[in-house]
């Protein structure tokens, strides 16, 4: 079989899912080819079998065009039809697609392609965009106009903001040419979102949870690379809190309440790329390591750490909980969408979502009884959510070309 992936860009998560969907295809004998958009981090990134299609400066155009209108998926004419041009020279069997909502397709043009050629269609929704006027998540400012067309939208700044509020329009748009695809399969990497797809306009499209993957081996391998602060770690129970950039929707301010608030045999280090305030907030509360792309560093922070939180307020089924687990360190997690739906018992805990004092009793009730949240159950755990994962992408392949 011949699968095409597509998706908007190739950082943050959708490398390594992309590079294991790949292998997992590859162990039964498909080919896959991924299609970008060009752009320099799409350029300058490529991955294995990668096509860029269309130019940067379409990109400029429908962007600055969304900017002024508030729409976002019928003005990138020229590129579709060269993405449309590549995939009918790779004549693929089955069409991917990831996240495709951001300024850079003519939707109307894509579902003509794919219902003119009778395109198999798979969708993994990796949040919330593809059945709202806009945005990616809408729990922390609890907005459910997305179940009745959007409209006045309580946030302008999702994505970009515009200087027209087209969400309604926007809703009505995607309603109409994603409810169109003909023959799409919808996955989603949690039940939480699943849940939501159900409630959407999307909801007599077939529909199955694929949850995310890990290589669990790589984590739960002993590391004996040298840790960042390793001397201040000594003697202390240690918690671990990860981000790629630190804000608000990530727990932030969450994370600097529990710096103030935890016992003085615990410290926590806190990863990733941190606002000027913050790391205001933080100093001598806290060990920060503002970034490294050194996974191997990252796998050792997880190993020593005696607990992980995870204090974000919108996400989907995080992989850094699953890295955790993989690590052999419980987690301990706001309730917010799929977050807590790795764990298990003896794995960690999840609380109320915003409920600050609830999570630090759950962190000092997983650091005091470490005979009960075990490495053994975490990594045991972990392994349900393995590379294997992929396998269940190829498996749906093949049933929707069988069932053609």
């Amino acid at each position: 079989m011949r699968i095409a992936v597509l998706q908007v860009g190739i950082s943050g998560f959708f490398p390594r899912f992309y590079n294991d969907l790949l292998s997992a295809a590859e162990r039964k004998g498909d080919n896959v080819a991924l299609f970008v958009p060009k752009n320099k981090v799409n350029k300058n990134h490529q991955l294995h079998n990668q096509q860029l299609w269309g130019t940067r400066w379409n990109w400029h155009v429908h962007y600055h065009l969304y900017r002024i209108t508030g729409i976002q998926d019928v003005f990138s004419i020229y590129s579709t039809w060269d993405l449309i041009r590549r995939l009918r020279r790779y004549n693929p069997d089955i069409v991917h697609l990831h996240v495709v909502n951001g300024c850079v397709l003519c939707m109307p043009m894509l579902v003509r392609y794919l219902n003119s050629r009778k395109m198999r269609t798979v969708w993994t929704f990796h949040d919330c965009r593809a059945f709202t006027g806009r945005c990616s998540y809408f729990e922390a400012i609890e907005c459910n106009r997305w179940q009745t067309g959007c409209g006045a939208c309580p946030r302008n700044d999702w994505y970009a903001p515009s200087l027209i509020d087209n969400t309604a329009l926007e809703w009505k748009i995607r309603r109409k040419w994603h409810s169109a695809i003909e023959n799409l399969y919808i996955v989603t990497p949690s039940e939480w979102l699943a849940g939501l797809v159900r409630l959407s306009f999307l909801k007599d499209k077939p529909l199955r949870v694929i949850n995310n993957g890990i290589d669990v081996t790589e984590f739960s391998k002993p590391t004996c690379v040298d840790i960042p602060f390793w001397q201040e770690m000594r003697g202390k129970k240690v918690v671990l809190a990860v981000a790629a950039s630190w804000n608000v929707y990530k727990g932030a301010d969450t994370i600097v309440w529990l710096a103030s608030h935890l016992p003085d045999d615990h410290l926590i280090v806190v990863v990733g790329r941190q606002k000027e305030q913050m790391s205001r907030d933080l100093a001598g509360k806290a060990v920060c390591i503002a970034y490294t792309e050194s996974k191997e560093v990252l796998i050792g922070l997880f190993q020593r750490a005696d607990v992980f939180v995870n204090a974000t307020i919108t996400d989907n089924f995080p992989t850094v909980n699953i890295e955790s687990l993989g690590a052999g360190t419980p987690v301990v997690t706001y309730r917010t969408g799929g977050s807590a739906e790795c764990l298990a018992d003896g794995c960690g805990l999840g609380v109320v979502k915003g409920d600050r004092m609830a999570l630090l009793q759950a962190v000092l009730e997983v650091t005091s009884h470490p005979e009960i949240f075990t490495s053994e159950k975490c990594i045991k755990r972990a392994r349900h959510f393995s590379e294997k994962q992929f396998d269940e992408y190829v498996d749906l392949y093949h049933e929707m070309k069988d069932d053609a």
